[in-house]
Formats: C-alpha cells, structure tokens, sequence
C-alpha cells in the first residue's frame, strides 16, 4: 500500500548565508540570524503535523556548507508525481540553483534519490530552473493544468522543455514581478482543482493570462494573506481527506472559504523559517506523491535507504541532535 510522502532536510545547518530574497535580511540591511533552538522545534512540530496525518517524512542529509537546503522544495522536478506508478518508474531533474550558494545541494538532492531508488535526469547546463517551487500542476486528472513561472529563479527556456520533453503538456508561463514572491509557489497553491492565487506578485499580463486559463478556479490571496505566505501553503490528499498546511498566521476568513471547498486547513508554525529565511510550509517539503512503505520488489540497498531515512527511523536511532 502507498501512503502520500515527502522529502525534507533537517535545520541543523540552517542559517542565512547568501541574503537571496527580502525576507532573509533586516531593515538595514543586515542578514537575520537563527534561532536554532526555535527552528528545531517548529521543523519537529510540523513534521508530527504530516505524520498524524498519515504522510511519510523522508530526511535528506545536509550539510554545513549547505544553509539553505532544508528549503527542500527546491530540490528538482519529479516528473510523473501524479502517476499511478510506483516512483522508481518516475523521473528526478535536480534543480539548476540561480543562487550560487545553493547550488551544492543539487548533487545531494540527486544523490538521494538515487539512493532512493528514483532515475535522475540532467537536462541544459545553462538553464536556471529550481524544480517543482517554479513548475507545478493544479487539479487532478481531467481538470489537471500546469503552471509555470518565471522571472527571478527560472529562465523562461525551460518552459518549452518541459513541455515538449517532459510532462507532454501546456504550460501555462506565468511572469513573477516581485522579488518577494521569488517563486511561483510563493503566490499560487493547488487546492486540488481550486487555486489559492495573489495577482500582485504577477505582471499585468501574466495576471491576465491566469485568469483567463483558470478564472473559474481561482480563490484570490489579498496583499495581506500573500505577505503572511499563505500561498507557499502545502496541499496533500490522503485517501479521501484532503489537507492544507498553512502557515498559523491564515486569517479566519480565508480558512472559512478553504474548508467550504473540503479541504481541512492545517495551521502549522513555521515562523523560524518564514521570517528569516522566506520559506513557507511548501518551501519546506518536496512532494514525492505515493510511496510504499512495504518496499516490495526493491534492491536491498534501495530498500534499506529508504527505512533509514524514514523519519520516524533517523528519531528511533537518536538521529537528531537534541
């Protein structure tokens, strides 16, 4: 049986190093420092978030060079997390990094799934592309449409590869226009077919274009929900629950209009990582889709991976630094 799984890094190593976005340095323009002790905690409370929720956390291993890596969703594209297949028949494109003191994460993310049993794919050296935070699908099955955004992470190019070469698909090219939405999943969030969207972090043209492809769908983010980062919320189906990890800050308003649509909202408090580091609950997990926790018909090295980096394996073993 497969359970709904993610991918995170832990915080032991996380701290602001290069200053990327607006949301990593202070008024007067000094790099924020972390709070490691809070970090741990929130990490480990919205882990046992998605565990009581029946999703599995898998853990990468970062590294001290690596400050920004526990911002997992940036780790690549996985083509095919909708598939029925099992994900070692899917494919992994680590991400191309446009900040170059992320860039040593692409080899470990790549390096994991190998591990984990998943082929990986490279694709046009030039190419800044950072995997599924710039490039994702909202709706399931006939309703299913792709979103693909650009404009501070992204080079527009790889929206004709990953048409044409890779998902088979429409993209729907989405210009950002703030650099406090630096991502597209910063401002726009599936919500199983419905889209929890913030037309203020896009162009004029691209505003246009969403609504035009999505009008119908679209639940609109106000300046201030944006700014709270509810659109890097994160959105998982289990079964037939249908969940939203927002972060807590999520106005009472917006969470009514969320849950009118079936979908249980799911504060979690992530302001560690948010308020110095400018990730959200989305930042923080790479959506893996469906994988078996029985791992039948795996090589025993894959197999033996796979139960190691299980979270609830890393916590069994003291893993985790106190």
């Amino acid at each position: 049986m497969r359970r709904p799984a993610v991918l995170m890094a832990d915080p032991r190593y996380f701290q602001i190093r290069g200053g990327a976005n607006p949301h990593t340095r202070t008024e007067d323009d000094q790099l924020k420092e972390v709070d490691s002790t809070v970090a741990w905690q929130q990490w480990h409370a919205y882990v046992d978030a998605l565990l009581e929720r029946g999703i599995d956390v898998y853990v990468a291993e970062s590294g001290p060079d690596l400050t920004g890596m526990v911002f997992a969703a940036n780790a690549g594209f996985l083509n095919g997390r909708l598939d029925d297949r099992p994900i070692d028949q899917k494919t992994f494109y680590p991400s191309h990094f446009a900040v170059e003191h992320r860039r040593g994460e692409s080899a470990r993310f790549a390096e994991f799934f190998r591990r984990f049993g998943v082929p990986v794919a490279d694709y046009d050296e030039r190419w800044d592309f950072e995997g599924e935070a710039d490039a994702f699908p909202v709706g399931r099955g006939d309703t299913l449409r792709w979103l693909f955004t650009w404009g501070f992470r992204t080079d527009p190019e790889v929206a004709d590869w990953l048409q044409d070469d890779v998902v088979g698909d429409q993209m729907i090219r989405l210009e950002l226009s703030d650099p406090r939405y630096y991502h597209g999943d910063t401002l726009l969030c599936d919500l199983g077919g419905p889209l929890l969207a913030y037309d203020g972090g896009l162009t004029d043209e691209a505003s246009r274009m969403l609504h035009d492809e999505l009008g119908d769908r679209i639940v609109a983010l106000e300046a201030e929900d944006a700014a709270d980062f509810i659109g890097n919320s994160f959105y998982v189906e289990v079964d037939e629950e249908r969940y939203l990890f927002a972060p807590a800050a999520i106005r009472d308003e917006l969470r009514a209009k969320i849950e009118q649509r079936g979908v249980e909202v799911v504060p979690v408090d992530i302001s560690e990582f948010f308020g110095k580091g400018g990730g959200g609950p989305k930042c923080m997990v790479f959506n893996l889709g469906e994988v078996s926790r029985k791992n039948e018909g795996l090589e025993e090295g894959v197999r033996t991976f796979r139960q190691r980096r299980h979270v609830e394996s890393i916590r069994a073993r003291n893993g985790f630094p106190h």
